[in-house]
């Protein structure tokens, strides 16, 4: 089976081309203000995002690729300038534990992904790099960004107070991929690249891989996931497409405030709510066995014996006990079972079953069953805990902050692309 890594930051990596001559890849693609983006950092980053994605390796797809992944690199050059400017630097060490973290997520060693990197032409230098600049900013974002955010008790009790007058209704889980517009003029530019990724995505390509490489939200480090979002969290075209989405399928770009967003539909569940087939249970069970090709004489025989048990059978104890004269050296015990887990018959007989009570006999080519539920959780509200809640606000906030941060670096900086 074909191995695919997943990067654990934001990975852009695109090309243009096959790797072709030396004068080739050494040619400039952009200058970002004093620092080269050259072919070959081009080209290497196309491969890494064919390999991480899943896209067919055609040139075509390279093609379409090229623009979206130069941008990338352009951020990522002003990304590792400011960094620099301030002071924040990424250790060997760091690298290396990310490079661990990312092999072992993949089921590899980290000698055994470095082979990897190899067998698919990924330059070491071109992984290390993307690393490195998303360590970076991720410093900087926490050094600079994350302690100006604060969450009150006052908010996280009116998410609580909103979550629970929804009671019943339906909430949806949200990946999405966000690509900012910084100046009226780069919309179309903008909106020719989401276009393309949501080709590239209906096409087969994975959304998480896509939104780690190409999104510039917080939530790009985390393959774009949103959580459980209920209506009006967003604006209200936003909840209008979500609601037309059925699982799995991708949206066209939204235009919303700063930029275009690109959603998938990943699930949905009513608020507060749980599903009565994730109850557990501790199941009971008596068999009696059918001779294969049973005459009607045995099945009716093994019923006649299922009714007598019914009618002595008094509690999980007694079904125990019984359970020993029919079945010597068997346990009636199945343990704690899901109740999604079992077979619809099965959960038929049992779901309106009173704990301690005998079910009616349940028959199958085998035999025939009588099961007892001897305890039964309850139900738990979805509710999330207070540390999610806040946890989503600061993501929000922490997004639109570093949104903005990446802007005025792109305004204030000089760059020449060549390409």
């Amino acid at each position: 089976m074909r191995k695919i890594f997943t990067l654990l930051f934001a990975v852009a990596a695109l090309s243009v081309a096959p790797p072709s001559d030396a004068q080739q890849v050494q040619r400039i693609a952009a200058i970002v203000n004093d620092d080269v983006v050259s072919m070959f950092d081009l080209q290497a980053r196309v491969q890494m995002v064919i390999v991480n994605s899943g896209l067919k390796a055609t040139s075509e797809v390279r093609k379409r690729l090229a623009p979206q992944v130069l941008r990338t690199l352009i951020d990522e050059r002003l990304r590792l300038q400011e960094a620099k400017r301030r002071n924040v630097s990424v250790s060997k060490r760091s690298i290396k534990v990310a490079i661990n973290r990312i092999a072992k997520q993949n089921r590899m060693g980290a000698e055994e992904f470095e082979r990897f990197l190899v067998a698919k032409k990924i330059p070491r230098q071109t992984f290390i790099g993307k690393l490195r600049a998303d360590i970076a900013w991720v410093k900087l974002i926490n050094q600079r960004l994350r302690p100006r955010i604060t969450v009150g008790e006052e908010e996280i009790e009116e998410v609580f107070r909103r979550i629970k007058s929804r009671r019943g209704q339906t909430e949806y889980k949200i990946s999405e991929i966000f690509l900012t517009i910084d100046s009226p003029e780069e919309t179309s530019e903008v909106e020719r690249s989401a276009a393309r990724l949501v080709s590239q995505l209906r096409a087969g390509a994975r959304f998480t891989a896509m939104a780690r490489q190409f999104s510039q939200s917080a939530t790009a480090s985390v393959g774009g996931d949103l959580g459980w979002i209920q209506r009006g969290e967003l604006d209200d075209d936003m909840d209008k497409i979500i609601a037309t989405l059925k699982k799995g399928e991708i949206s066209d770009p939204v235009p919303v405030p700063s930029g275009l967003r690109i959603v998938m539909l990943a699930g949905e569940r009513q608020i507060l709510s749980a599903k009565p087939t994730d109850v557990l249970i501790a199941l009971r069970r008596i068999f009696l066995p059918l001779p294969k090709k049973a005459a009607k004489e045995d099945v009716r025989s093994q019923l006649d014996l299922a009714n007598i048990l019914r009618e002595t059978i008094t509690g999980c104890a007694d079904m125990q006990r019984a359970n020993q004269e029919v079945n010597p050296g068997s346990s009636a015990k199945l343990g704690k079972v899901r109740m999604g887990d079992l077979a619809a018959d099965v959960r038929d007989a049992i779901t309106e079953l009173s704990v301690g009570k005998i079910s009616a006999p349940v028959s199958t080519s085998t035999g025939i069953s009588l099961f007892m539920v001897c305890e039964r959780e309850k139900l738990k509200d979805n509710l999330p805990k207070r540390e999610e809640i806040a946890n989503q606000i600061r993501r929000g906030r922490l997004g639109m902050m570093s949104r903005r941060y990446m802007r005025d670096l792109r305004i204030a900086a000089t760059v020449d692309m060549r390409v």
